[in-house]
C-alpha cells in the first residue's frame, strides 16, 4: 500500500479530472478515491481495487452515499456480504 500512499497510477488521471491529481494520496483521501473509482473505473481499476483492504471496500459499500445501488451491489456480492 505505500506506493498508493503517495499517488495513485497515472492511468487514473481520467477518473479525477475535477480534481488536482497530482496531489491526491489514498493516504488522506480514501473514501474520496474509492467511491471514484468504484463508480467509474474500468478492468484496470478493479484490479487495483482488489489489493485495497476488503475492510476498507466494504465500509464505503455500506456508508458512501455516492455510490449507486449497482455498483453497491456489485462490490456485496464480489466479497459475499
Amino acid at each position: 500500500m505505500a506506493k498508493r500512499e503517495k499517488q495513485l497510477p497515472k492511468e487514473f488521471k481520467k477518473y479525477f479530472w475535477d480534481v488536482e491529481f497530482e496531489r491526491l494520496s489514498f493516504k488522506k483521501y480514501p473514501v474520496f478515491i474509492l467511491e471514484r473509482v468504484m463508480r467509474l473505473g474500468d478492468v484496470r481499476v478493479l484490479k487495483w481495487l482488489l489489493k485495497v483492504p476488503k475492510q476498507k471496500i466494504m465500509e464505503v459499500v455500506k456508508k458512501s452515499r455516492e455510490l449507486d445501488a449497482k455498483t453497491r451491489n456489485f462490490w456485496q456480492v464480489v466479497y459475499g456480504k
